[in-house]
């Protein structure tokens, strides 16, 4: 039988992993011996990685190398690693059979998964041909970019004035401004106990993540510039304004590893700590979830305080199945019930979205499905009407 030493394996993996996707895994296995042999091998995959079907039996002629492929489905986002190739060797008349352990240790990353990807991009060219056919939008409002010096005349707001340049000078010297290109957003994704709830097949927040990954591509393609933050009780992660090319590669390293807490969110922490971060008006979506005006409390006055200073949208998530029961004609007790019970709720989140919508936040309630679909939508009126 051969030595371990005699034995190679090598594992070529898919450049990314997203979340119940299926991919595909090479192994490459070189035999040195000088005699041919048979394997039967068992790949040690992260606990979060599902095998589909079965990994094929292996022939080795001598000094030879053979390979073959495997599918797996990742179940859960975040950093794993492969552990070692377990084979069973056994000679050509398959007497005695030998294990061995050779060890491939891989690290790879599970992104959150990219749903109809191909159906957004047409959508982004459509909405392109639109605002290349749409007539330019007079903009009344003076900009907030520095784009060159001046003199200073007489009469203006001395607010314009630099300082600095004056000094030098020794006359007074004015900062021409132009108005800002591009816009520039704010994702807030909520990875609270609220968030942990389950729609569907995912949870509320895999579902937020999605839509977080198909606006950040729509952000990139229009030019405008993004950051995100991912919440619980503490600050998970956050992303600084980005823009350019690298854009949503950038948002993808930020979020992959978030998971959702069993902890009550702290609205004024994060809220706080992002609007230090953004020094000009900026749309500031916040993804969470919303029960009713009591336990939002926190969130609505938070978000009132930003609407101060940002145009702020919410988008919450809707359950379809409350929305089913509270729609159905119950025939028994326990229908009767759940009725009730869906409707209050339901009741409930509408109070305290409808106090959201007074304090000047802009509300999206929407379904899982078509959560990705009408925030693109919305964050394309909100910048098509140029209500920053």
């Amino acid at each position: 039988m051969p030595r371990s030493s005699e034995l190679s394996a090598e594992r070529v993996l898919p450049p990314r992993f997203s979340l119940d996707g299926e991919h595909q895994i090479k192994l490459i296995l070189g035999n040195r011996s000088g005699r041919t042999v048979y394997l039967r091998l068992r790949d040690e995959l992260p606990e979060t990685f599902e095998l589909l079907g079965d990994v094929a039996d292996v022939k080795i002629p001598a000094t030879g190398a053979a390979q073959l492929t495997y599918a797996v489905r990742p179940v859960r986002r975040g950093a794993y690693s492969f552990g070692a190739v377990v084979l069973r060797v056994s000679g050509e008349l398959g007497l005695i059979q030998k294990q061995l352990s050779l060890s491939v240790s891989s690290t790879v990353k599970v992104y959150p998964r990219f749903t109809g990807a191909d159906h957004y991009r047409l959508l982004a060219k459509i909405d392109h041909r639109h605002e290349i056919a749409r007539k330019p939008r007079q903009i009344k409002a003076p900009g907030t970019d520095f784009e060159s010096l001046r003199p200073y005349i007489p009469g203006e707001d001395p607010r314009n004035i630099d300082w600095k340049a004056t000094a030098r000078r020794n006359a007074l010297i004015s900062r021409n401004k132009q108005v800002e290109k591009g816009q520039q957003l704010a994702v807030l994704l909520d990875t609270g106990r609220l968030m942990a709830g389950t729609i569907g097949k995912y949870s509320k927040l895999e579902h937020a993540l999605n839509a977080t990954i198909m606006l950040s591509y729509f952000t990139q393609k229009r030019g405008d510039a993004i950051a995100v933050a991912c919440f619980s009780n503490k600050i998970e992660s956050i992303l600084p304004t980005v823009k350019g090319p690298s854009l949503v590669a950038r948002v993808l390293e930020s979020v992959y590893a978030v998971q959702a807490r069993p902890v009550e969110s702290d609205y004024w922490q994060v809220i706080a700590e992002v609007m230090t971060l953004l020094r000009r008006r900026s749309l500031l979506i916040l993804l969470t979830d919303v029960l009713d005006s009591s336990a939002s409390a926190g969130l609505i006055n938070n978000l009132s305080r930003a609407a101060e200073k940002h145009l702020v949208l919410c988008v919450v998530l809707t359950e379809p199945r409350i929305r089913d029961i509270a729609a159905l004609i119950p025939v028994s007790v326990e229908q009767t019930y759940q009725k009730a019970a869906a409707c209050d709720l339901i009741r409930r989140r509408t109070l305290a979205l409808e106090r959201m919508r007074s304090r000047g936040i802009l509300v999206l309630e929407t379904d899982p499905e078509h959560l990705s679909v009408h925030l693109i939508q919305r964050y394309l009126e909100i910048r098509q009407a140029n209500l920053q």
